[in-house]
């Protein structure tokens, strides 16, 4: 394991996604500051959590991807969905002692760890912060619940072309995707295992895609040509994705907050 120099939370993909959702304050950004001071890098295929194991440290997706993922005792596995930068994982570390499930790295990886006991601290003392966490908490029980429908009523047509649209949507709320551009380093085997296809169907869904004039694929690139047109054909509805801001009512229910008195706005992180 590699030590990486620890960056600034303002503009960090955890920032960025939280932020989407409520305007963060000065407290609330140094918070998330300190939680990504102790930074590591991890090679592609590495357990970043192994299903079974006692969880240890809580850690932030910093860049890189990474699958969760389940096996059966034979090994066959499920790719239950995958960590993008500014994801969290082991964040029910204070509620289990054990992992239900594995994390492993698909790239090159940069994650900053912090005691779980931070989580409960957040809990106590950022009640806006701790909103927007179950907020992720939920957009990620319902992307699990979106790929269930997908593994059990999409085509596979449908299925790629949904998981497609899905990735961009969450690769652009932290900037990593512009103009239908994003890299995918996800190999046809482990989309396979996400989506419940063989690697020949995904191979020939891709080239009907590609055929199609929806995607453009160039090694790991790729470029949505129409994202509306893919949208419809994945029968894609980003409700369950959740992207926007916090009711008003939340707001309203934290106004009286200390760390409420001193904002910054989402879209000015300095």
């Amino acid at each position: 394991m590699v030590r990486a120099p620890a960056g600034k939370a303002p503009g960090s993909p955890l920032w960025l996604k939280l932020s989407s959702y409520v305007t963060l304050t000065r407290d609330e950004t140094a918070f998330l500051l300190a939680l990504e001071r102790s930074v590591a890098r991890q090679p592609a295929r590495a357990d970043l959590l192994r299903q079974g194991d006692r969880y240890g440290e809580a850690s932030v997706l910093r860049d890189g991807w990474a699958i969760r993922h389940k096996a059966l005792p034979d090994g066959r596995r499920q790719v239950v969905n995958f960590v993008l930068p500014g994801d969290i994982i082991g964040i029910y570390s204070n509620l289990f002692e054990c992992t239900d499930h594995s994390v492993t790295t698909l790239t090159p990886v940069e994650v900053a760890s912090f005691p779980p006991e931070r989580i409960v601290e957040l809990f106590r003392n950022f009640p806006r912060l701790a909103a927007a966490l179950a907020w992720s908490g939920a957009r990620e029980e319902a992307m699990v619940a979106e790929r269930l429908l997908s593994l059990g009523r999409r085509t596979a047509l449908e299925r790629v072309a949904h998981l497609i649209v899905e990735l961009l949507r969450r690769l652009s709320v932290v900037n990593m995707a512009q103009d239908g551009h994003f890299t995918l380093p996800v190999t046809q085997e482990i989309m396979a295992d996400a989506l419940g296809l063989s690697i020949v169907h995904v191979n020939r869904t891709l080239r009907r895609l590609r055929d199609s004039g929806l995607v453009e694929v160039s090694g790991q690139r790729i470029t949505v040509q129409d994202v509306s047109r893919l949208a419809v054909v994945g029968q894609f509805d980003e409700l369950y994705l959740h992207l926007i801001q916090a009711p008003g009512h939340l707001e309203r229910a934290f106004s009286d907050h200390p760390a409420k008195r001193r904002t910054i706005r989402s879209t000015d992180p300095t």
